[in-house]
């Protein structure tokens, strides 16, 4: 049986006539901000000194890098800027990840974990830690879903301003070089994106095992930079302009030191025999005495699911899921598009950048007869005990 079993038949949204707006009506519908509400907050040096961060502090948390906007922190690899349609592009995509699962934020097994308090028997209230949190809004569903349930919400930057909420605590600070948070603490950990939010993810994937309680889960989510092509699927051919860029995609990620590596071998990081687990790791100077023996996860689970790009999919459903990554992508692009001119000049050699691009752009919009598909990835697995 797939992780996400059941369709959850109350999924709304609402999409403009180019599907370029998506918003979760029932999660929009009773938030109406007053602009006294909106906080944030960032954490200091110990877990208890968070104060709430003034507009006037919010600058400090980006700057400018050809012209694009991007987070401060030097750990952040330069790859998609953080413009202001960063949250409505984190919407989207959460709104196609939650598509792709049939309604469904967790698979059942969490679901089951959650509803009964925690990962220990007779537990009263869970603990989650939403990594690289965004626009927040996986978190804010999970939290009027799960009614015992606590969450801590993390980011390197502010991206949105967020509603209070009684069991969510938003922290900004960062955190892939350290979580603040005391060992043992959380019943789940959730991380979307993660490898493209750090220059140092295996650092970022031992933190979240040090925060994780025995036996607590781990989910992690990311789409990969790779396209297929027809049935059965096949890389996508490379005279295509889409192929060209995916190459640029993954140079410009490992020029910024991003790990797309892990991308591949994720399952095998997380396995208690990897490298990654021993007390002295050539990636530390000191050797990581704190997390004790065993180490690692265990019940690893990966798995994938094609995500059609444009409308040539037969099924209704996969049609809409179709226009709205092909809106998703098309946006992604254009948000990127002054630090991807400089790319594609140094990648391809290629004189005229934008000519280029306007060619992916307008053939993002006819891929049909090629049956393009991307792949969402997630791996489920829980901590040793």
């Amino acid at each position: 049986m797939a992780p996400f079993s059941e369709y959850d038949n109350h999924i709304r949204i609402v999409v403009d006539d180019n599907y370029e707006i998506v918003e979760p009506v029932e999660a929009l519908s009773d938030q109406t901000p007053n602009t006294h509400d909106l906080v944030f907050s960032d954490s200091g040096s110990s877990y208890d000194s968070l104060s709430t961060i003034q507009s006037n502090e919010v600058a400090g948390y980006f700057r400018s890098v050809h012209g694009s906007v991007f987070p401060s922190d030097e750990n952040a690899p330069l790859v998609f800027p953080t413009e202001a349609t960063a949250d409505r592009l984190d919407i989207l995509l959460h709104i196609i990840v939650r598509l792709l699962r049939g309604g469904k934020n967790v698979p059942d097994s969490i679901d089951e974990m959650l509803r009964n308090g925690g990962v220990a028997r007779g537990g009263t209230g869970a603990r989650v830690l939403d990594a690289v949190t965004n626009s927040g809004t996986w978190v804010k569903e999970m939290a009027e879903t799960y009614s015992t349930a606590t969450f801590t919400s993390l980011d390197i930057k502010p991206l949105v301003a967020h509603v209070p909420h009684p069991r969510i605590d938003f922290q900004v600070y960062n955190f892939p070089v350290g979580i603040l948070e005391p060992d043992n603490t959380f019943d789940l950990v959730h991380v979307r994106q993660g490898v493209l939010a750090t220059k140092d993810f295996n650092l970022l994937l031992r933190e979240l095992h040090r925060v994780l309680k025995p036996g607590g889960y781990i989910m992690i989510t990311e789409l990969p930079l790779d396209a297929y092509e027809g049935d059965p699927p096949i890389p996508l051919r490379p005279s295509l302009h889409l192929s060209r860029a995916i190459q640029v995609g993954y140079e410009t990620c490992k020029a910024e030191g991003a790990d797309v590596a892990a991308w591949q071998d994720m399952s095998t990081r997380l396995d208690p025999g990897h490298s990654l687990w021993e007390n002295h790791h050539p990636d530390f100077q000191e050797p990581c005495s704190e997390i004790g023996p065993p180490r690692g996860f265990h019940g690893i689970i990966s798995y994938e699911q094609p995500i059609p790009v444009g409308t040539w999919h037969p099924d209704e459903g996969q049609k809409l899921l179709g226009n709205l990554f092909r809106s998703y992508a098309l946006n992604n692009l254009c948000s990127a598009l002054p630090v991807a001119t400089q790319r594609f000049e140094e990648v391809l050699n290629d004189s005229q950048p934008r000519e280029f691009i306007e060619k992916m752009i307008r053939e993002l919009n006819d891929l049909d007869m090629y049956q393009v598909t991307v792949r969402c990835r997630t791996w489920l697995a829980r901590k040793i005990n």
